[in-house]
């Protein structure tokens, strides 16, 4: 703590003195599911950047997006702060660059503009039986859990999707096996591994983790007998691994995906394309109940362009403007993810918003808290669709929207925004 306090590099950063003289302060937030509220007030006592942990630092201002996530010239790539995987098989999220870079390639054929209107078809028999649900709900007079419903929802769809299993959920209004152990090892998991770093405790929780291993396992051989079912149905049918195989067939050697990063890369996609989702239009509905006027607003502009449910498609829904801004708002005041997605500096260091930052320092970009920023927007912590309209109120026109990157930036951000 000495050391961290008064010798380290990053000494002269403001932020807690716990925060940096030890890990654990930052831990316990984490451990308790307020790690956003804790990014959120360091920022508003300390300014734009702040040194968060020992050997961490945090950034809300919209140039760090392009310091920390793009390429520049003449600076390295930052890379993850993910440890890559001993076994030599990569995924879609922990992969190095060039192996990232070859993969990305073969999944953009599944996330493109013409294989979203392959999909439609198969996503809006879902989106139907979700509306039939809920008149049924309606009818009977039956509160309904909204956030349940949507994550039914897309859990089934995206699972459809990669491995042409559905979970089944939105049919039987429950939740499966797979997604309730999702969940619990997702909590567990998070609180296991912040009792790690504390040096003498990390052994003992590794003892106690095997439990947790053993859930893992089984969610992993889930997930890796749905994608050898799939493969078994070839590249026909209109959905993610269709593509992904039409793409290999084209393939020369060493390009598309091998059969062991389609495995681990299928498990990446039926979280990040799931829980993500019905997080983000959970917090949307919330927001348009208790704003009546925006829900108003909204209500006005889809049904005045569309006659019934049948005339509703992708293609249209795109060209609804306050319905694009009400989800640019929703993705602003609650992101799915909320605190940051963590990069390391190079061993030579870097600068990142005109700071010199030595080597080996995690760095990051804290959603919440940059959106609820009164640096970054005008009323941060209103409902505000309006200030994404081209004629919104000049009083937003002070906005910082470009800090608004809810799908991250440059060349690993978010295949899946459309």
């Amino acid at each position: 703590m000495i050391y961290n306090l008064f010798f380290h590099p990053l000494r002269h950063f403001p932020g807690p003195k716990l925060a940096a003289g030890t890990r654990l302060f930052p831990a316990w937030y984490l451990a308790t599911g307020r790690r956003h509220k804790y990014n959120a007030w360091v920022h508003a006592k300390y300014g734009e950047i702040v040194r968060t942990a020992p050997d961490q630092l945090s950034f809300i201002n919209d140039q760090a997006w392009r310091d920390i996530f793009m390429h520049r010239q003449g600076h390295p790539q930052l890379q993850k702060t993910l440890p890559f995987p001993r076994s030599g098989t990569y995924n879609i999220i922990n992969a190095p660059d060039d192996i990232h870079a070859r993969q990305r390639k073969t999944l953009s054929h599944a996330f493109s503009e013409r294989a979203l209107r392959e999909q439609e078809p198969l996503i809006t028999t879902y989106v139907d039986l979700l509306v039939e649900h809920m008149h049924e709900d309606a009818k009977a007079g039956k509160a309904v859990d909204m956030v349940g419903y949507l994550t039914f929802l897309t859990f089934d769809i995206i699972a459809d999707l990669s491995f042409a299993a559905p979970l089944g959920a939105l049919r039987d209004r429950k939740a499966h096996p797979w997604m309730t152990s999702f969940f619990n090892s997702i909590r567990i998991g998070t609180i296991i591994t912040q009792f790690m770093l504390i040096p003498g405790v990390r052994y003992l929780m590794m003892l106690v983790a095997y439990p947790l291993r053993a859930v893992q396992r089984r969610q992993a051989d889930f997930t890796e007998d749905k994608v050898s079912e799939r493969l078994a149905q070839g590249s026909e049918r209109p959905d993610f691994m269709g593509a992904v195989l039409r793409n290999n067939e084209k393939a020369g050697d060493g390009d598309g995906m091998t059969r062991a990063e389609i495995g681990s890369t299928f498990g990446i996609l039926m979280i990040a394309g799931s829980e993500t989702t019905a997080t983000l239009l959970s917090g949307c509905l919330f927001l348009l109940l208790k704003n009546p006027d925006v829900l108003w607003k909204l209500q006005r502009e889809v049904r005045g362009a569309f006659a019934n449910e049948a005339d509703i498609s992708v293609t249209r829904v795109n060209s609804l403007p306050y319905l694009l801004a009400v989800l640019e708002e929703s993705l602003r005041y609650y992101p799915p993810v909320p605190v940051a997605l963590g990069r390391r500096t190079p061993p030579e260091g870097t600068t990142i918003c005109g700071q010199w930052v030595p080597g080996g320092i995690a760095v990051g970009i804290p959603q919440l808290a940059a959106n609820h920023s009164p640096i970054n927007f005008v009323d941060p912590d209103k409902f505000v669709p309006e200030r994404f309209l081209p004629d919104r109120d000049p009083k937003y026109a002070k906005d910082r929207r470009a800090v608004l990157q809810p799908f991250s930036a440059g060349p690993r951000n978010c295949l899946g925004r459309k």
